[in-house]
């Protein structure tokens, strides 16, 4: 088994700002992982706000040995390999994609029956818009007029919050949620918020505050009037089991946990803990919004745009029709390079 691998950076059609940072691009690892005459497609994507970084990632791929596997009937034992090193999720994440790739392309199997996930015609999705000016979210929500919901960035800003909201909702009565990416200094704020946004209709709140607030997430969680998402609080499987009890719901992303696999063990133990579920994305490119959407079934809700901003993606895949994602039907996960 042979493993490729090489750096690249995605390009934005335009400035995407969220709380902490704006940027224009975000770098990427890509995988290629060959054997029995196929080719599996993986994708590793660096965001800001992870703590694991691509020169590390790098550094980490160029180590493995995967040559001493001779194919890819050893799947488990490959996998086992791999995850015996800790940490590098995002490059565990691209091997996991293009390891279940190979195999449904070997097997003739899509990699959605991997999972006894049920075979989707079209997935809804929602927009994000991101912080911006007001010629900026108009801009943006313009491009959303087809998607049945949107997600907005906000910060801690109350000001910027409800002028936001307030412009957002005389143009669109689509269901909005929104994502303050631990924007908001403090629980008392938060509520503040909060009570104001379900005034306004919002169906959810994803990340108020700063992960390491444990005791005011706690608080929060039993005076909010909307639901309260995780996404930088909960990373892992481990994440899951000790903070379910701070949230409502738990937006699961393969970069964050290292995977498909590792990501449809998070599904359940969120369904034990009667958490709603959210499948959402890193900025990636089709590739690994591709891999994402092939768990979409499992999920109350999807987040997964990522891809749409891209300027200059390599791949094709799923697809995009009326706001809603479209798989196909071939075997593996559904991707090839352009």
């Amino acid at each position: 088994m042979q493993l490729k691998f090489y750096p690249y950076d995605l390009k934005f059609d335009e400035v995407f700002a969220v709380s902490a940072n704006a940027r224009t691009g975000t770098e990427i690892i890509y995988i290629e992982l060959y054997s029995d005459g196929q080719v599996g497609y993986g994708e590793a994507s660096f965001p800001p706000y992870m703590k694991e970084k691509r020169t590390d990632n790098l550094d980490f791929l160029a180590g493995l040995n995967l040559e001493s596997f001779n194919s890819i009937d050893a799947f488990v034992e490959i996998q086992n390999y791999i995850n015996a090193f800790p940490n590098y999720l995002p490059a565990k994440a691209a091997l996991d994609m293009a390891l279940l790739d190979l195999k449904g392309k070997t097997s003739n199997q899509n990699v959605r029956s991997f999972f006894a996930n049920e075979p989707l015609k079209s997935i809804p999705t929602s927009f994000t818009i991101g912080i911006g000016e007001d010629a900026f979210l108009i801009r943006q929500l313009k491009k959303a007029e087809a998607f049945p919901i949107i997600k907005i960035k906000l910060n801690g800003d109350i000001n910027y919050v409800k002028h936001a909201i307030t412009l957002i909702k005389s143009t669109t009565q689509k269901p909005l949620g929104v994502d303050f990416n631990q924007g908001i200094a403090n629980s008392k704020v938060a509520l503040e918020l909060l009570d104001w946004l379900h005034g306004q209709g919002v169906q959810y709140a994803e990340q108020p505050l700063p992960e390491t607030l444990i005791a005011d997430f706690a608080w929060l969680k039993e005076n909010s009037p909307l639901p309260i998402f995780g996404d930088e609080s909960i990373q892992t499987i481990e994440d899951i089991e000790s903070k379910h009890h701070l949230f409502d719901g738990v937006n699961i992303k393969l970069m964050k946990c290292g995977g498909l696999t590792n990501a449809f063990k998070m599904v359940d133990l969120a369904r034990q803990h009667n958490l709603q579920l959210m499948l959402g994305c890193m900025a990636e490119s089709v590739c690994a919004i591709t891999a994402a959407a092939n768990l979409a079934s499992l999920f109350d809700k999807v987040d997964l745009d990522g891809h749409l901003m891209m300027t200059n993606d390599l791949f094709t895949g799923v697809t995009l029709e009326n706001g809603h994602l479209l798989l196909g039907t071939a075997p593996g996960m559904g991707v090839e390079k352009k």
